[in-house]
Formats: structure tokens, C-alpha cells, sequence
């Protein structure tokens, strides 16, 4: 079921580093801040030393009054090309910003050259599956799957922009988890998903915990859009954690898009963490902004436990 495999070492926890929306414009108005972007990314890579990159969605940013051009395929290039000279294996999901409708490009032509890298280990197998790249990575140890991590692409807008609202994990992307899961058979091993935009029930557990809710706990990280309370989540409610409880083999899910929520919880069992964010361009003055800015470490051991850690870019 696995469209790539990475190999683990035993004795030695496998260090995935998760980043996210790195927000490239490759226009004129974004050269200096795409500068400290794709520094901030090599290094945290050299910080980290991951085995597996994972970058939610949100590579980068054509957004015309803010980087100066609407072609994303020429940042697609210069972030890939960045990430490419680092040598660390690498995979990304979708945002909703990658290709927006605007666009030069959409992602046909983004996933055709995605899979045309090296070091990258984005697929694109999951025929007739709502969304592109949806795709499955198995990290083995002596030949046995210790943990299975899944991307998928949490897709664009409820309508044709922006603001008609986010759209949500289709119907057909939650039976395509299902068929993963059930794949490995009865005791799946543990699994892991990784996505942009973050479902409703990140929300959820944020006012469950503020109440009190035993189902929801604070683990870190604090809730920094707009007044403290502002959850980036789609308009509709999708399947997928439904199916997460169902199936009882994911232990965590990893998102991005909400730049200044830092928040990583425990909601129902599994662990639902928001990705520290890269961003010198999308948000006005978030340049000047340090404490959400990082990555996320997560180590997998051989029975497929995980730890995690925010990584602060800086300490101020």
C-alpha cells in the first residue's frame, strides 16, 4: 500500500522534522523575505537532522500585492531547488495557497514537477481520490512497518476564493484513509497524518480543554490568531477524525496553515499538534513576529511511539 519506504534504524528514534507554510513569492516584492524563509528552513534542517522533511502546504505564496507575480511555478521551483541542496529525503501536502485559482499553474503541473526531484518523496497514486498528493510513506525496521505516515491534501476553497471559506477532507479522501488503515489488517501499526489545513476538531479541543473536557489536553503552544480564539478550519465539517476514533491507528495529526497558533493537544486520544510556521510574507508585520516561527520534531521509536517537540527557529 506504501507508494515510498525510508528505513529506520533500530535502537535509533527516526526524526521526522515537520515545516510549514514557507510562504515563497518569487517575485520582485518578495526577494528579501524569501531569502530569510529558505534560510530559516536550512536551519532548522542542519538544527534538527531529520531523516524525513514534511512540508504541510503553503510552500508558497503568488499573491501579487505581496510577493509581485501570481507565478507559482517559478517559487515552486526556487523553494524545491533550496530544499533539494539540503540532501535530507522530503515530501510536501498541498495548501490552499500553493495554487491558488489565479495562479499560473495548478497542480497538475506542481505535482508533475514534484515528482520529477531526487531527494522528494511526494506520490501522486491515489487515482480517482479527491485533491493531488494524497500519498502513503512507510518507515520499516527489519523489514517490519513500524509507523505509516499519510499526506493528504486538506484541499483549497468551499468555493472559487478565498473568501468563501476552506474546504474541508472529502468524502473519498476519508474512505481512501480507511483502506490504508485496513490494509495492514487487524492491529494496524500506528500512523500518522499530515495535512494543511486543520479539521474542526482542533477547534473543538481547544474549547473542550478551556472548559475543562478530561477528552482534551494542552500539551504546549498557545492559540495567537487574530483575538486568541481564531481557528483557521473549513466551513464544512468533514469524516476524517470520525474515522481517525474508527479506526483507532492514528496517534497524531499534523497541521499548518493557522501561522500564529502553536497549539499541540490531545483530543480523544490523539494528538493533534499545529506545525510552528516559517511565514516572513503572508501576514502583515509577521516578519517582526519570532515566537511561532520553527519547525516541529518528531521522533519515532521502534514501537512506534512518538515524541514531539516544537523547535523555535529563535529564542527571543
Amino acid at each position: 500500500m506504501a507508494d515510498r519506504i525510508v528505513t529506520k534504524q533500530a535502537g535509533k528514534p527516526f526524526r521526522i522534522l515537520q515545516l510549514t507554510d514557507v510562504h515563497i513569492g518569487g517575485g520582485l516584492l518578495s526577494r528579501r523575505k524569501d531569502a530569510l524563509a529558505l534560510q530559516a528552513v536550512a536551519t532548522l534542517v542542519k538544527r534538527a537532522s531529520p531523516d524525513l522533511v514534511v512540508f504541510t502546504g503553503d510552500n508558497v505564496y503568488p499573491i501579487p500585492y505581496r510577493s509581485g507575480t501570481i507565478n507559482n511555478m517559478k517559487a515552486t521551483k526556487m523553494f524545491a531547488a533550496a530544499v533539494e541542496k539540503l540532501g535530507v529525503p522530503w515530501t510536501i501536502t498541498y495548501g490552499n495557497h500553493d495554487t491558488e485559482p489565479f495562479a499560473t499553474h495548478g497542480k497538475d503541473a506542481l505535482t508533475k514537477y514534484y515528482l520529477s526531484l531526487e531527494n522528494c518523496l511526494f506520490a501522486d497514486n491515489a487515482s480517482g481520490v479527491y485533491g493531488r498528493g494524497n500519498h502513503v510513506i512507510e518507515i520499516v525496521q527489519d523489514e517490519r512497518p513500524v509507523t505509516i505516515l499519510i499526506m493528504m491534501d486538506s484541499n483549497m476553497y468551499k468555493g472559487k476564493s478565498f473568501f468563501s471559506g476552506f474546504d474541508h477532507i472529502h468524502d473519498d479522501q476519508v474512505r481512501w484513509y480507511e483502506e490504508i488503515i485496513d490494509f495492514y489488517g487487524k492491529t494496524p501499526p500506528p500512523s500518522i497524518v499530515f495535512l494543511h489545513i486543520p479539521f474542526n476538531e482542533y477547534e473543538d479541543a481547544w474549547h473542550a480543554a478551556l472548559k475543562g473536557d478530561g477528552d482534551a489536553v494542552i500539551h504546549y503552544g498557545v492559540c495567537g490568531e487574530r483575538d486568541g480564539t481564531y481557528f483557521g478550519v473549513p466551513v464544512q465539517r468533514g469524516r476524517l477524525f470520525d474515522a481517525i476514533l474508527k479506526k483507532g491507528s492514528t496517534k497524531a495529526v499534523f497541521a499548518g496553515h493557522d501561522h500564529l497558533n502553536t497549539l499541540s493537544m490531545t483530543y480523544k486520544g490523539v494528538r493533534l499538534t499545529y506545525g510552528l510556521s516559517i511565514d516572513y510574507l503572508a501576514y502583515k508585520g509577521i516578519e517582526k513576529k519570532t515566537f511561532q516561527r520553527g519547525g516541529t520534531v518528531i521522533d519515532v521509536d521502534d514501537d512506534g511511539a512518538l515524541t514531539i517537540s516544537p523547535m523555535k527557529l529563535s529564542e527571543d
